[in-house]
């Protein structure tokens, strides 16, 4: 079954913007930046929590010239006041590969530090 932009992160679902429009996104949840690959998984290059996902993921944002710089092509968002997509019973959702280049800033306010590192 095909979700569209959609991907599950920490048993959480992501929508999927353009990497430009994190600034729509007005409330708190979780973002990431985020490269679409051509075998249809993703690469992850940051994934934090704010309070107002629109005020801070953006150019301004420490990871962004790396992301940009990888090709990031997309920012995932789950706002925390989201509900989860219906899924027909019995559906079978097939989870692309999720790959992680989360490079070193020295600074890990609002990073999600448990991150397993794994999609459903």
């Amino acid at each position: 079954m095909d979700m569209g932009g959609t991907v599950m992160i920490e048993g959480r679902w992501f929508i999927s913007l353009n990497h430009h429009d994190g600034r729509f996104a007005r409330g708190a949840g979780r973002f990431a930046f985020s490269r679409r690959d051509a075998d249809g998984g993703r690469t992850i290059f940051c994934l934090e929590e704010a309070q107002d996902i629109s005020r801070v993921a953006g150019p301004d944002h420490q990871i962004w010239s790396h992301a940009i710089s990888q090709g990031m092509n997309e920012v995932l968002v789950h706002l925390s006041a989201a509900r989860a997509p219906l899924v027909p019973e019995g559906a079978r959702i097939e989870a692309p590969p999720l790959r992680f280049d989360f490079p070193q800033t020295g600074d890990s306010d609002g990073v999600v530090v448990a991150f397993e590192g794994r999609a459903a």
